[in-house]
Protein backbone atom coordinates (compact mmCIF):
# COMPACT_ATOMS: atom_id res chain seq x y z
CA UNK A 1 0.00 0.00 0.00
CA UNK A 2 3.00 1.99 1.10
CA UNK A 3 4.98 2.19 -2.38
CA UNK A 4 1.30 2.53 -4.59
CA UNK A 5 1.30 5.69 -2.01
CA UNK A 6 4.84 6.43 -2.72
CA UNK A 7 4.67 5.98 -6.62
CA UNK A 8 1.25 8.12 -6.74
CA UNK A 9 2.38 11.32 -5.26
CA UNK A 10 6.05 11.00 -7.38
CA UNK A 11 3.70 10.76 -10.26
CA UNK A 12 2.28 14.19 -9.40
CA UNK A 13 5.58 16.01 -8.49
CA UNK A 14 6.59 14.88 -11.93
CA UNK A 15 3.48 16.02 -13.89
CA UNK A 16 3.42 19.17 -12.02
CA UNK A 17 7.44 19.92 -13.13
CA UNK A 18 6.53 18.83 -16.60
CA UNK A 19 3.80 21.25 -16.75
CA UNK A 20 5.95 23.87 -15.71
CA UNK A 21 8.65 23.29 -17.48
CA UNK A 22 7.12 22.98 -20.98
CA UNK A 23 5.18 26.18 -20.08
CA UNK A 24 8.74 27.85 -19.30
CA UNK A 25 12.07 28.31 -21.23
CA UNK A 26 14.06 26.62 -18.75
CA UNK A 27 17.50 27.43 -18.26
CA UNK A 28 19.58 25.07 -15.68
CA UNK A 29 22.87 27.57 -14.32
CA UNK A 30 24.19 25.41 -11.36
CA UNK A 31 23.44 22.06 -9.48
CA UNK A 32 24.18 21.00 -6.06
CA UNK A 33 24.34 17.37 -5.17
CA UNK A 34 25.01 15.23 -2.14
CA UNK A 35 25.73 11.74 -3.26
CA UNK A 36 25.63 8.62 -0.53
CA UNK A 37 28.12 5.80 -1.36
CA UNK A 38 26.96 2.58 -2.99
CA UNK A 39 27.57 -0.89 -1.29
CA UNK A 40 30.11 -1.78 0.14
CA UNK A 41 31.43 -4.74 2.63
CA UNK A 42 29.66 -4.42 6.26
CA UNK A 43 31.52 -2.62 8.81
CA UNK A 44 31.08 -5.99 11.13
CA UNK A 45 33.46 -8.21 9.59
CA UNK A 46 37.02 -9.77 8.94
CA UNK A 47 36.54 -7.89 5.55
CA UNK A 48 37.97 -4.29 5.17
CA UNK A 49 35.22 -1.80 4.86
CA UNK A 50 35.77 -1.10 0.87
CA UNK A 51 33.29 -0.67 -1.84
CA UNK A 52 32.31 -3.36 -3.94
CA UNK A 53 31.67 -3.76 -7.46
CA UNK A 54 27.92 -3.64 -7.36
CA UNK A 55 29.33 -0.54 -5.12
CA UNK A 56 31.38 1.10 -7.88
CA UNK A 57 27.66 -0.06 -10.35
CA UNK A 58 25.49 1.74 -8.86
CA UNK A 59 27.47 4.81 -8.37
CA UNK A 60 28.71 4.78 -12.00
CA UNK A 61 25.34 4.60 -13.13
CA UNK A 62 24.22 7.60 -10.71
CA UNK A 63 26.90 9.41 -12.62
CA UNK A 64 25.45 8.04 -16.09
CA UNK A 65 21.89 9.55 -15.26
CA UNK A 66 23.42 13.33 -14.33
CA UNK A 67 25.51 13.04 -17.08
CA UNK A 68 22.27 12.53 -19.48
CA UNK A 69 20.20 15.15 -17.50
CA UNK A 70 23.02 17.95 -17.56
CA UNK A 71 25.28 17.11 -20.37
CA UNK A 72 23.53 15.87 -23.11
CA UNK A 73 20.86 18.59 -24.80
CA UNK A 74 20.01 15.24 -27.46
CA UNK A 75 20.12 12.87 -24.96
CA UNK A 76 18.41 9.51 -25.97
CA UNK A 77 16.84 8.86 -22.68
CA UNK A 78 15.58 5.22 -23.02
CA UNK A 79 18.07 3.71 -20.47
CA UNK A 80 17.16 6.87 -17.98
CA UNK A 81 14.07 7.55 -19.20
CA UNK A 82 12.16 5.54 -16.20
CA UNK A 83 14.81 7.61 -13.92
CA UNK A 84 14.36 11.12 -15.37
CA UNK A 85 11.65 12.64 -17.52
CA UNK A 86 14.07 14.94 -19.57
CA UNK A 87 17.49 16.56 -19.57
CA UNK A 88 18.16 20.05 -18.09
CA UNK A 89 21.89 20.83 -19.45
CA UNK A 90 23.75 23.06 -17.16
CA UNK A 91 24.61 26.33 -18.92
CA UNK A 92 27.95 26.79 -20.28
CA UNK A 93 28.88 23.62 -18.92
CA UNK A 94 31.68 20.92 -21.21
CA UNK A 95 29.25 18.12 -22.33
CA UNK A 96 32.38 15.46 -23.66
CA UNK A 97 35.56 16.65 -21.97
CA UNK A 98 36.05 17.10 -18.19
CA UNK A 99 36.96 20.68 -16.99
CA UNK A 100 37.94 20.67 -13.53
CA UNK A 101 37.63 24.09 -13.03
CA UNK A 102 33.56 23.98 -13.79
CA UNK A 103 33.33 21.27 -10.84
CA UNK A 104 33.54 21.70 -7.32
CA UNK A 105 34.16 17.56 -6.10
CA UNK A 106 34.64 17.11 -1.85
CA UNK A 107 34.56 13.75 -0.42
CA UNK A 108 35.48 12.26 2.96
CA UNK A 109 38.38 9.97 3.31
CA UNK A 110 36.60 6.73 3.75
CA UNK A 111 38.14 4.61 0.77
CA UNK A 112 34.77 3.45 0.05
CA UNK A 113 33.49 6.48 -0.27
CA UNK A 114 36.11 7.87 -2.51
CA UNK A 115 36.10 5.23 -4.77
CA UNK A 116 32.23 5.85 -5.01
CA UNK A 117 32.81 9.46 -5.96
CA UNK A 118 35.41 7.85 -8.88
CA UNK A 119 33.17 5.65 -10.32
CA UNK A 120 30.47 8.49 -10.30
CA UNK A 121 32.94 10.73 -12.54
CA UNK A 122 33.81 7.90 -14.91
CA UNK A 123 29.52 8.02 -15.61
CA UNK A 124 29.82 11.83 -15.61
CA UNK A 125 32.65 11.88 -17.40
CA UNK A 126 33.34 9.15 -19.42
CA UNK A 127 36.73 7.67 -21.33
CA UNK A 128 36.48 9.65 -24.88
CA UNK A 129 39.09 10.24 -27.43
CA UNK A 130 40.66 13.15 -29.23
CA UNK A 131 38.21 15.40 -27.20
CA UNK A 132 39.77 17.91 -24.42
CA UNK A 133 38.41 20.90 -22.04
CA UNK A 134 38.80 24.17 -24.26
CA UNK A 135 40.29 25.84 -20.89
CA UNK A 136 42.68 22.99 -20.66
CA UNK A 137 44.33 23.61 -23.95
CA UNK A 138 42.01 22.18 -25.93
CA UNK A 139 43.52 19.91 -29.30
CA UNK A 140 46.61 22.08 -28.84
CA UNK A 141 47.72 20.12 -25.47
CA UNK A 142 47.54 16.93 -26.71
CA UNK A 143 48.83 17.58 -30.72
CA UNK A 144 52.61 17.23 -30.26
CA UNK A 145 54.75 19.31 -32.76
CA UNK A 146 55.06 16.79 -35.73
CA UNK A 147 51.39 16.48 -35.58
CA UNK A 148 51.06 13.30 -33.34
CA UNK A 149 47.34 13.49 -31.44
CA UNK A 150 48.02 11.90 -27.84
CA UNK A 151 45.03 10.74 -26.25
CA UNK A 152 44.88 9.83 -22.78
CA UNK A 153 45.39 6.42 -21.67
CA UNK A 154 42.98 3.81 -21.42
CA UNK A 155 41.13 4.87 -24.32
CA UNK A 156 40.86 8.51 -22.87
CA UNK A 157 40.17 7.91 -19.17
CA UNK A 158 38.97 11.49 -17.46
CA UNK A 159 41.09 12.65 -14.31
CA UNK A 160 38.74 14.85 -11.98
CA UNK A 161 39.70 16.72 -8.76
CA UNK A 162 38.38 15.10 -5.86
CA UNK A 163 39.02 17.24 -2.94
CA UNK A 164 39.18 14.25 0.45
CA UNK A 165 38.88 16.08 3.71
CA UNK A 166 40.00 14.60 6.48
CA UNK A 167 37.81 15.08 10.12
CA UNK A 168 40.42 17.39 11.43
CA UNK A 169 40.19 19.94 8.85
CA UNK A 170 37.59 22.96 9.34
CA UNK A 171 36.50 22.20 6.01
CA UNK A 172 35.38 18.66 7.09
CA UNK A 173 31.93 20.54 9.02
CA UNK A 174 30.67 21.37 6.07
CA UNK A 175 30.26 17.53 4.76
CA UNK A 176 30.01 15.45 7.77
CA UNK A 177 29.31 18.18 10.46
CA UNK A 178 28.23 15.46 13.38
CA UNK A 179 31.64 13.63 13.18
CA UNK A 180 34.07 16.12 15.24
CA UNK A 181 31.06 17.48 17.20
CA UNK A 182 31.52 15.97 21.07
CA UNK A 183 27.84 17.07 21.57
CA UNK A 184 26.01 15.53 19.14
CA UNK A 185 27.88 12.33 20.42
CA UNK A 186 26.97 12.99 24.09
CA UNK A 187 23.43 13.77 23.14
CA UNK A 188 23.38 10.20 20.51
CA UNK A 189 24.57 8.68 23.89
CA UNK A 190 21.50 9.73 25.45
CA UNK A 191 19.28 7.93 23.37
CA UNK A 192 20.30 4.61 24.63
CA UNK A 193 18.68 5.63 28.21
CA UNK A 194 15.51 7.23 26.48
CA UNK A 195 11.90 5.75 26.53
CA UNK A 196 11.85 4.82 22.65
CA UNK A 197 15.44 3.13 23.41
CA UNK A 198 14.60 1.75 26.19
CA UNK A 199 11.21 0.27 24.55
CA UNK A 200 12.94 -0.83 21.31
CA UNK A 201 15.73 -2.31 23.27
CA UNK A 202 13.07 -5.07 25.44
CA UNK A 203 10.44 -5.30 22.37
CA UNK A 204 13.13 -6.34 20.19
CA UNK A 205 15.89 -8.19 21.63
CA UNK A 206 14.51 -11.86 21.30
CA UNK A 207 13.75 -10.88 17.53
CA UNK A 208 17.58 -10.43 16.84
CA UNK A 209 18.78 -13.11 19.74
CA UNK A 210 16.76 -15.53 17.52
CA UNK A 211 17.40 -14.02 13.80
CA UNK A 212 21.04 -13.67 14.14
CA UNK A 213 21.43 -17.63 15.70
CA UNK A 214 19.53 -19.23 12.93
CA UNK A 215 20.81 -17.26 9.81
CA UNK A 216 24.49 -16.11 10.96
CA UNK A 217 25.40 -18.24 13.78
CA UNK A 218 28.65 -17.43 15.84
CA UNK A 219 29.11 -14.49 13.05
CA UNK A 220 28.13 -11.12 15.82
CA UNK A 221 29.16 -10.89 19.19
CA UNK A 222 26.10 -12.16 21.47
CA UNK A 223 26.47 -8.41 23.54
CA UNK A 224 25.68 -7.05 19.90
CA UNK A 225 22.54 -8.50 19.40
CA UNK A 226 19.76 -5.98 20.40
CA UNK A 227 18.69 -2.46 19.18
CA UNK A 228 21.74 -0.93 20.55
CA UNK A 229 23.15 -1.80 17.29
CA UNK A 230 20.53 -2.14 14.80
CA UNK A 231 22.16 -0.38 11.93
CA UNK A 232 25.53 -2.63 12.38
CA UNK A 233 23.24 -5.48 12.43
CA UNK A 234 21.26 -4.81 9.46
CA UNK A 235 24.53 -3.54 7.85
CA UNK A 236 25.69 -7.08 7.89
CA UNK A 237 22.64 -8.76 7.06
CA UNK A 238 21.98 -6.26 4.02
CA UNK A 239 25.64 -7.44 2.90
CA UNK A 240 25.22 -10.82 3.55
CA UNK A 241 21.53 -10.97 1.61
CA UNK A 242 23.17 -9.38 -1.53
CA UNK A 243 26.30 -11.80 -1.73
CA UNK A 244 25.65 -15.48 0.23
CA UNK A 245 22.98 -17.21 -1.72
CA UNK A 246 22.32 -19.41 1.41
CA UNK A 247 22.17 -16.27 3.75
CA UNK A 248 19.44 -15.16 1.14
CA UNK A 249 17.22 -18.06 1.59
CA UNK A 250 17.29 -18.46 5.02
CA UNK A 251 17.20 -15.24 6.04
CA UNK A 252 14.24 -13.90 3.86
CA UNK A 253 13.67 -10.31 2.57
CA UNK A 254 10.13 -9.86 5.69
CA UNK A 255 12.98 -10.72 8.12
CA UNK A 256 15.63 -8.21 6.32
CA UNK A 257 12.81 -5.76 5.81
CA UNK A 258 12.59 -5.88 9.74
CA UNK A 259 16.01 -5.44 10.71
CA UNK A 260 15.71 -2.64 8.07
CA UNK A 261 12.56 -0.22 9.20
CA UNK A 262 14.48 -1.51 13.03
CA UNK A 263 17.78 0.57 11.63
CA UNK A 264 15.58 3.43 10.17
CA UNK A 265 14.29 4.05 13.35
CA UNK A 266 16.65 4.47 15.08
CA UNK A 267 18.95 6.25 12.91
CA UNK A 268 16.28 8.52 12.24
CA UNK A 269 16.06 9.54 15.78
CA UNK A 270 19.82 9.74 15.40
CA UNK A 271 19.99 12.56 13.14
CA UNK A 272 16.48 13.94 12.48
CA UNK A 273 15.68 14.30 15.88
CA UNK A 274 14.79 17.87 16.01
CA UNK A 275 13.49 18.16 19.82
CA UNK A 276 16.73 16.89 20.91
CA UNK A 277 19.14 19.71 22.04
CA UNK A 278 22.90 19.74 23.07
CA UNK A 279 24.37 22.25 25.51
CA UNK A 280 22.06 24.82 24.49
CA UNK A 281 18.34 24.70 24.24
CA UNK A 282 16.89 24.43 20.71
CA UNK A 283 20.50 23.75 18.93
CA UNK A 284 19.04 20.60 16.85
CA UNK A 285 22.13 19.13 17.98
CA UNK A 286 21.20 15.49 16.58
CA UNK A 287 20.69 17.34 13.13
CA UNK A 288 24.19 19.49 13.36
CA UNK A 289 25.19 17.63 9.65
CA UNK A 290 22.19 18.51 7.97
CA UNK A 291 22.10 22.21 9.56
CA UNK A 292 26.20 22.74 7.74
CA UNK A 293 25.25 20.59 4.68
CA UNK A 294 21.91 22.97 3.89
CA UNK A 295 24.90 26.01 4.43
CA UNK A 296 27.14 24.51 2.24
CA UNK A 297 24.60 24.20 -0.68
CA UNK A 298 23.55 27.96 0.02
CA UNK A 299 27.21 28.87 -0.35
CA UNK A 300 28.21 27.48 -3.36
CA UNK A 301 25.12 28.44 -5.06
CA UNK A 302 25.60 32.02 -3.84
CA UNK A 303 29.38 31.95 -4.77
CA UNK A 304 28.27 30.33 -8.41
CA UNK A 305 25.51 33.24 -8.60
CA UNK A 306 28.36 36.39 -7.57
CA UNK A 307 30.58 35.00 -10.57
CA UNK A 308 28.28 35.53 -12.79
CA UNK A 309 27.58 31.83 -13.41
CA UNK A 310 31.50 31.37 -14.63
CA UNK A 311 32.27 28.81 -11.25
CA UNK A 312 30.76 26.33 -9.50
CA UNK A 313 28.44 24.74 -12.57
CA UNK A 314 28.55 21.73 -10.78
CA UNK A 315 28.93 20.82 -6.80
CA UNK A 316 29.58 17.17 -5.96
CA UNK A 317 29.94 16.19 -2.13
CA UNK A 318 30.26 12.46 -1.43
CA UNK A 319 29.52 11.06 1.76
CA UNK A 320 27.24 9.05 4.52
CA UNK A 321 23.64 9.13 5.38
CA UNK A 322 23.64 11.12 8.19
CA UNK A 323 23.37 14.49 6.62
CA UNK A 324 20.57 13.00 3.95
CA UNK A 325 18.61 12.23 6.95
CA UNK A 326 18.67 15.34 9.32
CA UNK A 327 18.25 17.57 6.22
CA UNK A 328 14.91 15.56 5.36
CA UNK A 329 13.80 16.30 8.81
CA UNK A 330 15.44 20.27 8.98
CA UNK A 331 13.37 21.11 5.73
CA UNK A 332 10.19 19.54 6.85
CA UNK A 333 10.47 16.50 3.81
CA UNK A 334 9.92 14.08 6.78
CA UNK A 335 6.80 15.40 7.34
CA UNK A 336 5.64 14.83 3.95
CA UNK A 337 2.47 12.10 4.77
CA UNK A 338 2.05 10.38 1.90
CA UNK A 339 4.97 8.61 1.94
CA UNK A 340 8.06 7.54 4.30
CA UNK A 341 10.48 8.00 2.03
CA UNK A 342 12.41 10.84 3.89
CA UNK A 343 12.32 9.08 7.05
CA UNK A 344 14.54 6.06 5.96
CA UNK A 345 17.99 5.53 5.39
CA UNK A 346 18.77 5.98 1.78
CA UNK A 347 19.90 2.83 -0.27
CA UNK A 348 23.11 2.88 -1.92
CA UNK A 349 23.65 5.65 -4.64
CA UNK A 350 21.16 8.07 -3.33
CA UNK A 351 21.35 11.59 -3.94
CA UNK A 352 19.73 14.58 -3.30
CA UNK A 353 19.73 17.78 -5.51
CA UNK A 354 19.45 21.23 -5.41
CA UNK A 355 19.30 22.71 -8.93
CA UNK A 356 19.50 26.48 -9.59
CA UNK A 357 17.41 27.87 -12.89
CA UNK A 358 15.77 30.50 -14.71
CA UNK A 359 12.95 30.60 -17.09
CA UNK A 360 13.63 33.88 -19.01
CA UNK A 361 14.06 33.74 -22.92
CA UNK A 362 17.19 35.85 -22.16
CA UNK A 363 20.50 34.24 -22.98
CA UNK A 364 22.60 36.41 -20.45
CA UNK A 365 23.02 35.33 -17.25
CA UNK A 366 19.57 35.72 -15.10
CA UNK A 367 18.93 38.50 -12.34
CA UNK A 368 19.15 37.14 -8.51
CA UNK A 369 14.90 38.23 -8.80
CA UNK A 370 14.68 35.73 -11.78
CA UNK A 371 16.48 32.54 -10.36
CA UNK A 372 14.59 29.86 -8.58
CA UNK A 373 15.38 26.59 -6.87
CA UNK A 374 14.37 23.09 -7.27
CA UNK A 375 14.60 20.36 -4.94
CA UNK A 376 15.35 16.53 -6.48
CA UNK A 377 15.63 13.21 -4.81
CA UNK A 378 16.65 9.69 -6.10
CA UNK A 379 16.68 7.06 -3.90
CA UNK A 380 18.89 4.20 -4.77
CA UNK A 381 19.77 4.00 -8.53
CA UNK A 382 17.36 0.97 -9.42
CA UNK A 383 16.06 1.33 -13.09
CA UNK A 384 12.87 1.94 -11.63
CA UNK A 385 13.70 4.58 -8.59
CA UNK A 386 12.77 8.24 -10.03
CA UNK A 387 14.72 11.06 -9.30
CA UNK A 388 11.76 13.49 -8.55
CA UNK A 389 11.34 17.01 -7.22
CA UNK A 390 9.68 17.48 -3.73
CA UNK A 391 8.70 20.15 -2.03
CA UNK A 392 10.73 21.49 0.40
CA UNK A 393 9.75 23.87 3.88
CA UNK A 394 6.34 22.71 4.16
CA UNK A 395 4.67 24.40 0.97
CA UNK A 396 2.03 22.36 -1.21
CA UNK A 397 2.89 19.56 -3.71
CA UNK A 398 2.52 22.33 -6.68
CA UNK A 399 5.47 24.25 -5.10
CA UNK A 400 8.23 22.26 -5.49
CA UNK A 401 9.93 25.17 -6.89
CA UNK A 402 10.64 28.37 -5.04
CA UNK A 403 12.61 31.55 -5.81
CA UNK A 404 16.30 31.82 -5.04
CA UNK A 405 15.67 34.43 -2.39
CA UNK A 406 13.01 32.74 -0.41
CA UNK A 407 15.38 29.42 -0.42
CA UNK A 408 17.89 31.20 0.70
CA UNK A 409 16.20 32.89 3.66
CA UNK A 410 14.04 29.81 4.51
CA UNK A 411 17.53 27.87 5.09
CA UNK A 412 19.02 30.65 6.93
CA UNK A 413 16.39 29.96 9.96
CA UNK A 414 18.38 26.17 10.43
CA UNK A 415 21.41 26.50 8.76
CA UNK A 416 24.94 27.27 10.30
CA UNK A 417 27.18 29.83 8.42
CA UNK A 418 29.86 30.48 10.27
CA UNK A 419 32.24 27.43 11.21
CA UNK A 420 32.60 29.20 14.89
CA UNK A 421 29.09 29.21 15.74
CA UNK A 422 29.49 25.26 14.90
CA UNK A 423 32.49 25.36 17.41
CA UNK A 424 30.41 26.86 20.03
CA UNK A 425 27.13 24.74 19.63
CA UNK A 426 29.74 21.34 19.26
CA UNK A 427 31.19 22.37 22.33
CA UNK A 428 34.51 21.58 20.30
CA UNK A 429 38.28 21.48 21.73
CA UNK A 430 39.76 21.36 18.18
CA UNK A 431 42.32 23.56 17.49
CA UNK A 432 40.87 25.07 14.28
CA UNK A 433 38.13 26.18 16.45
CA UNK A 434 40.18 27.65 19.32
CA UNK A 435 42.42 29.35 16.18
CA UNK A 436 38.82 31.04 15.07
CA UNK A 437 37.70 31.61 18.33
CA UNK A 438 40.98 33.92 19.22
CA UNK A 439 40.77 35.71 16.16
CA UNK A 440 38.86 39.35 16.16
CA UNK A 441 35.83 39.04 13.63
CA UNK A 442 37.71 39.07 10.47
CA UNK A 443 38.60 35.21 10.40
CA UNK A 444 34.65 33.35 11.52
CA UNK A 445 35.15 30.72 8.79
CA UNK A 446 32.00 31.91 7.18
CA UNK A 447 30.60 29.94 4.39
CA UNK A 448 29.29 32.49 2.54
CA UNK A 449 31.92 33.16 -0.44
CA UNK A 450 31.54 35.44 -3.32
CA UNK A 451 34.70 34.45 -5.02
CA UNK A 452 34.95 30.59 -5.86
CA UNK A 453 33.70 27.59 -5.12
CA UNK A 454 36.98 26.31 -2.83
CA UNK A 455 37.24 29.45 -1.31
CA UNK A 456 36.49 27.87 2.16
CA UNK A 457 37.76 29.88 5.05
CA UNK A 458 39.24 33.38 5.28
CA UNK A 459 42.56 32.07 6.91
CA UNK A 460 45.32 31.63 4.78
CA UNK A 461 46.77 28.31 3.78
CA UNK A 462 50.16 28.47 5.69
CA UNK A 463 47.94 29.00 8.56
CA UNK A 464 45.43 26.26 8.11
CA UNK A 465 48.21 24.24 7.45
CA UNK A 466 49.78 25.40 10.80
CA UNK A 467 46.52 24.58 12.32
CA UNK A 468 45.98 20.77 10.73
CA UNK A 469 49.71 20.00 11.40
CA UNK A 470 48.79 20.98 15.18
CA UNK A 471 45.82 19.35 15.61
CA UNK A 472 47.08 16.55 14.77
CA UNK A 473 49.82 16.09 17.15
CA UNK A 474 47.38 17.18 19.86
CA UNK A 475 44.63 15.29 18.80
CA UNK A 476 47.29 12.07 19.24
CA UNK A 477 48.47 13.26 22.90
CA UNK A 478 45.31 14.84 24.29
CA UNK A 479 43.29 11.43 23.02
CA UNK A 480 45.75 9.36 24.42
CA UNK A 481 45.74 11.33 27.89
CA UNK A 482 42.10 11.38 28.11
CA UNK A 483 41.75 7.31 27.09
CA UNK A 484 44.70 6.31 30.20
CA UNK A 485 42.62 8.79 32.31
CA UNK A 486 38.64 7.74 31.90
CA UNK A 487 38.72 5.18 28.95
CA UNK A 488 40.64 2.57 31.48
CA UNK A 489 43.72 1.84 28.62
CA UNK A 490 46.78 0.38 29.87
CA UNK A 491 49.91 -0.63 28.16
CA UNK A 492 51.12 -4.30 28.34
CA UNK A 493 52.50 -6.96 26.75
CA UNK A 494 50.14 -9.41 24.96
CA UNK A 495 51.08 -12.56 24.14
CA UNK A 496 50.56 -14.44 20.75
CA UNK A 497 47.14 -15.64 21.21
CA UNK A 498 45.87 -12.48 22.97
CA UNK A 499 47.71 -10.96 19.85
CA UNK A 500 45.85 -12.94 17.34
CA UNK A 501 42.04 -12.36 19.33
CA UNK A 502 42.18 -8.88 19.15
CA UNK A 503 43.27 -8.75 14.96
CA UNK A 504 40.04 -11.26 14.71
CA UNK A 505 37.41 -8.76 16.63
CA UNK A 506 34.79 -7.37 14.83
CA UNK A 507 34.92 -3.67 14.31
CA UNK A 508 32.62 -0.41 14.79
CA UNK A 509 29.32 -0.17 14.78
CA UNK A 510 28.38 2.10 11.99
CA UNK A 511 31.46 2.55 10.92
CA UNK A 512 31.91 6.05 8.31
CA UNK A 513 31.08 8.36 10.67
CA UNK A 514 32.54 8.12 14.28
CA UNK A 515 34.78 9.93 15.94
CA UNK A 516 37.19 8.65 18.31
CA UNK A 517 35.51 11.02 21.18
CA UNK A 518 32.32 9.08 21.32
CA UNK A 519 32.48 6.10 23.62
CA UNK A 520 29.44 4.38 21.80
CA UNK A 521 30.93 4.60 18.42
CA UNK A 522 32.36 1.68 17.69
CA UNK A 523 35.75 1.37 15.55
CA UNK A 524 36.31 -1.09 12.37
CA UNK A 525 39.49 -2.87 12.74
CA UNK A 526 41.20 -0.89 9.40
CA UNK A 527 39.42 2.55 11.11
CA UNK A 528 35.89 3.13 9.58
CA UNK A 529 33.56 5.15 11.74
CA UNK A 530 30.10 4.68 12.44
CA UNK A 531 27.73 5.64 15.49
CA UNK A 532 26.24 3.58 17.85
CA UNK A 533 24.39 2.95 21.03
CA UNK A 534 25.70 1.20 23.92
CA UNK A 535 29.58 0.17 23.11
CA UNK A 536 32.51 -1.27 25.21
CA UNK A 537 35.86 -0.11 25.43
CA UNK A 538 38.37 -0.23 22.46
CA UNK A 539 41.02 -2.64 22.49
CA UNK A 540 43.63 -1.16 20.60
CA UNK A 541 44.13 1.36 18.06
CA UNK A 542 41.49 1.29 14.73
CA UNK A 543 40.12 -2.12 16.49
CA UNK A 544 37.95 -3.47 18.93
CA UNK A 545 38.27 -6.24 21.01
CA UNK A 546 35.02 -8.23 21.51
CA UNK A 547 34.07 -10.08 24.81
CA UNK A 548 33.71 -13.74 24.78
CA UNK A 549 30.39 -14.82 23.02
CA UNK A 550 29.44 -16.12 26.61
CA UNK A 551 29.44 -12.75 27.91
CA UNK A 552 26.23 -10.96 29.50
CA UNK A 553 24.94 -7.64 28.61
CA UNK A 554 26.36 -6.92 32.35
CA UNK A 555 30.14 -7.99 31.60
CA UNK A 556 30.61 -5.51 28.95
CA UNK A 557 31.75 -2.39 29.84
CA UNK A 558 29.88 0.51 28.46
CA UNK A 559 32.42 1.38 26.50
CA UNK A 560 34.04 5.29 27.15
CA UNK A 561 33.90 8.61 25.45
CA UNK A 562 37.54 10.36 24.55
CA UNK A 563 40.18 7.93 23.01
CA UNK A 564 42.27 8.62 20.17
CA UNK A 565 41.82 6.49 17.86
CA UNK A 566 43.68 6.37 14.97
CA UNK A 567 42.11 6.32 10.77
CA UNK A 568 44.47 4.51 8.65
CA UNK A 569 43.42 6.31 5.55
CA UNK A 570 44.74 9.08 6.69
CA UNK A 571 47.10 8.79 9.53
CA UNK A 572 45.35 11.41 11.29
CA UNK A 573 43.67 10.95 14.82
CA UNK A 574 40.35 12.62 16.07
CA UNK A 575 40.45 15.06 18.95
CA UNK A 576 38.54 13.59 21.88
CA UNK A 577 35.98 15.08 24.21
CA UNK A 578 35.08 15.26 27.85
CA UNK A 579 33.79 11.91 28.96
CA UNK A 580 30.63 11.38 29.79
CA UNK A 581 29.58 8.27 31.81
CA UNK A 582 26.64 6.41 30.38
CA UNK A 583 23.39 5.23 31.64
CA UNK A 584 23.60 1.73 32.34
CA UNK A 585 20.30 0.33 30.79
CA UNK A 586 17.56 -1.51 33.33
Amino acid sequence: MASHSLKALVAVFSLVGEALAASTNETVWSSFSYVLYGDRTPLQSQLTPSLTPLGAQQLYSQGALFRARYLSPNANLSVEDSAITSSSPISGMELQALDNSQLSIYSTTDDYVVGGALAFLQGLYPPITRTFASSSGGENASTLANGTLIDYPLDGYQYPNVLTISVTDMSSVRLEGHAACAEYWASSNDFRSSSLGQESYNSTLNFYQTTFAQVFPGAISSSMLNFDYAYDLYDYAQYQYNHNSTAQKTLKADRLAILRNLANNQQFDLNGNLSASGSQDGDMIRAISGRMLAARAVAQLSSHIHSGGRTNKMSLLFGSFEPMLAFFALSNLSSITTTTLFSQIPQPGSVMTFELFSTTDDASYPNQADLWVRFLYRNGTANDAPMAEYPLFGLGNSETRVRWAEFEESVARFSIQDISQWCDICGSVTLFCSALGSNSGTSSGSLSSSSGGNSNTSLSPAVAGVIGALTTIAVFLAGGLVAFVFGGLRIRRGDAADAERRRSSLGGFKGAEKMASDHDVSIARTGARHERVGSWELGGPGSVTVPPAAATAEDVPRGFFGASVKREEDEESILGAKPVHPVERV
